[in-house]
């Protein structure tokens, strides 16, 4: 390993686990890390752990932390951007939560936060999958719908720095409750969390069901690899509940190409992680059907191809630019 080698660390928080690790400039990972957030025991507890896991992820690559030249971040939203502060996120339970300056204070390194998903986006446009395309969307379909854009090779912040909350536009006045609070989000028609309620409510009404016992017995969000089997299984109850999922998202998409007219849409997170091309073919039929031909000549829909690593690789690009100040 050269000594003159530049590492930094990418860090990827969600809300249930702290991904870390240690990478050079060129994209390779060197070292990682991770643990439960835990965020229910509160900001501090929270950002013990996170210093624990950046540590640990520099000891896994074999260096030492002067080697470290700077820290990128991914976390959940809304954030002061510039300041890198956690405005408040229903995920993690924080509130004004001053994540750069104690990052910084902790391993004295230049920090940049940004947006998970964003840093998850940013990943695959330089790593994965949207690699040398300058304008793409990203759509990430777990327990909430996060989104990100990129315009000629740079993530869309907006005057207010928190641009790309695809999943918050409103597809149905009055609709179902999103997990922000709201009603009618597109999230509450995608998302995992709204794939289970479909079942959960089907259920209710006595149809059967393969994950009926798994639903009752099963502490937590539904799993991904779960769904997927039921699907695959052909049970009627989970493929309608999916299918929705894929119709409401493929409404969304067609907005949005008509909107931005992006070079391409990437769909990652669990549920498209889980289920591939049966998931994203429907999405592509509901899209087409949905758009302006013009805008959708030419434009791929594609999976993410980073998985985990997504994030983390993002927020080490955000450490790099932080170099660059």
């Amino acid at each position: 390993m050269s000594p003159k080698k530049r590492f930094v660390v990418g860090l990827d928080i969600g809300g249930t686990k702290i991904l870390a690790g240690v990478v050079d400039v060129n994209g390779k990972i060197y070292g990682t890390a991770k643990n439960k957030t835990l965020a229910h025991e509160g900001f501090d507890a929270s950002m013990t752990r996170i210093i624990a896991v950046i540590h640990d992820a520099i000891k896994d690559a074999g260096i030492t932390l002067e080697k470290i030249d700077a820290i990128g971040v991914g976390s959940p939203g809304p954030l002061d951007i510039r300041n890198g502060i956690v405005i408040e996120t229903p995920n993690l339970g924080w509130k004004n939560a001053p994540l750069k300056a104690r990052i910084e204070t902790a391993f004295n390194k230049p920090v940049k936060v940004d947006n998970d998903v964003n840093t998850g986006l940013l990943g695959e446009s330089v790593y994965g999958a949207g690699k040398g395309i300058n304008d793409v969307i990203g759509l990430f379909v777990g327990t909430g719908l996060g989104g990100g854009i990129i315009v000629n090779g740079s993530l869309l912040h907006g005057f207010n720095q928190n641009a790309g909350e695809l999943g918050h536009v409103v597809i149905k006045a009055d609709g179902a409750r999103c997990g922000c609070g709201h009603k009618g989000h597109l999230e509450a028609y995608v998302s995992k969390t709204a794939i289970e309620r479909q079942i959960r409510k089907a259920i209710a009404k006595g149809k059967p069901c393969s994950l009926t016992e798994k639903l009752m017995d099963h502490v937590g969000p539904l799993k991904s690899s779960w769904l997927a089997k039921a699907y695959n299984a052909g049970d009627p109850v989970i493929k309608k509940a999916i299918d929705r999922s894929a119709r409401y998202l493929g409404y969304g998409i067609a907005s949005f190409i008509n909107i931005l007219n992006p070079e391409m849409v990437i769909l990652g997170g669990g549920v498209v992680e889980a289920l591939q091309e049966k998931y994203i073919d429907q999405v592509i039929r509901v899209t087409q059907a949905n758009i302006f031909p013009v805008a959708f000549q030419n434009v791929k829909i594609i999976p993410a191809a980073l998985g985990d690593n997504a994030g983390l690789l993002g927020a080490s690009v955000l450490a790099c630019q932080a170099l660059k100040k």
